[in-house]
């Protein structure tokens, strides 16, 4: 299960060829230190430099911690991290794989060479849970193994702890889990975060310090929430507002707008993209007919951008089943704006 899900947001905007004004856009949403030093062939280990090898967590707590095995022998070695004992029911405990860490397993140490990992460790249960860190250390053309009660660390996968509710989305009429926007009297809130995250699922993130907002989920990418806001980021920008009102320029007054106004969502994983070269779901084209809901050309290609925010792109707008039918896109990719419940939204924009 794959729960370090980053967010990428994509201020949704349904804005195609030849729209004039954006009506939506998208977004895309990723120490405590130990140090296991092996003065001798069987190693020491040290936990925030303080020489025990215990992990101690109070019950409700996670954390991820930054383990370092470091060889100081006068010679190569042969190392093998592992935990002691069996993990009590509601911890999640494991390395993560991340670009730049290693994984703790037997592995050829250097002198004075070291490995580094990320140990995830989360604490569900009702009471304080202790977890013990071990290392089986040998020469480098010896076999190791583990001792009876030590186990290998598992890969897991942190939770994003910016994300800090989920709803279930329903727009069927009269259903008795009827839930648009998360604040449905009927809405079901999910106690347990999806393997997989539905489309249309509505979350309620922490996209800085300070600010918390809507989304609904458009894609699920294995490690990345592609996402669109609930309410409108920006409000009655032109999608060019060049001196020719020319839009086949590309939407590059709408951009500007919608990247200054999130710049400073720093939980959110910057886009790098360039409008006419990057494909989107099945093409990179910036001219599309809105009939056949298709891009077979481009009128432009912009030069690279990176943000935290995007418009979305025709492509993923009819991936999402939306077609040049009336009400034929899902009703969270046209709420909160200006009339939608006259074309059946369930709430019109709101500043």
């Amino acid at each position: 299960m794959n729960k370090n899900k980053f967010i990428l947001i994509i201020l949704v905007g349904i804005v195609l060829m030849y729209s004039s004004y954006a009506l939506f856009s998208t977004n895309q949403i990723s120490k405590s230190a130990i140090t296991i030093k092996a003065g001798t062939m069987n190693g020491t280990i040290k936990v925030d430099k303080t020489a025990t090898n215990k992990l101690i967590l109070a019950a409700g707590g996670k954390q991820t911690f930054t383990v370092t095995l470091e060889n100081l022998n006068a010679i190569e070695g042969k190392f093998l991290p592992y935990y002691i004992g069996n993990l009590p029911d509601g911890v999640t405990f494991g390395y993560i794989e991340e670009t730049g860490v290693d994984v703790p397993k037997e592995s050829l140490i250097g002198k004075n060479g070291k490995k580094t990992y990320s140990i995830y460790f989360e604490n569900k249960s009702n009471s304080s849970v202790t977890i013990t860190l071990g290392v089986q250390g040998g020469l480098s053309n010896q076999p190791l193994s583990l001792p009876s009660n030590g186990k290998m660390i598992p890969k897991t996968e942190k939770e994003n702890q910016n994300i800090l509710n989920i709803w279930k989305y329903d727009q069927a009429t009269g259903s008795i889990t009827f839930c648009v926007t998360g604040k449905e009297s009927t809405c079901v809130e999910l106690t347990k975060r999806p393997n997989t995250y539905e489309t249309g699922t509505i979350i309620k993130y922490k996209v800085n310090d300070t600010k918390e907002l809507y989304f609904h989920v458009m894609f699920d990418e294995k490690d990345t929430l592609l996402l669109q806001q609930r309410e409108n980021t920006v409000y009655n920008i032109a999608w060019y507002a060049g001196s020719t009102n020319d839009n086949t320029k590309g939407s590059l007054t709408i951009l500007t707008s919608l990247e200054d106004a999130t710049s400073e969502w720093s939980n959110v994983l910057n886009q790098t993209y360039t409008l006419g070269t990057t494909v989107f779901k099945d093409n990179a084209f910036t001219a599309c007919n809105w009939v056949s809901v298709s891009c077979s050309s481009s009128k432009y290609t912009l030069k690279e951008r990176t943000a935290k925010a995007r418009m979305i792109s025709p492509q993923e707008t009819k991936a999402l089943g939306c077609t040049s039918k009336y009400q034929s896109c899902p009703v969270w990719m046209y709420n909160y704006l200006h009339d939608s419940t006259s074309y059946g939204g369930t709430v019109n924009q709101t500043m």
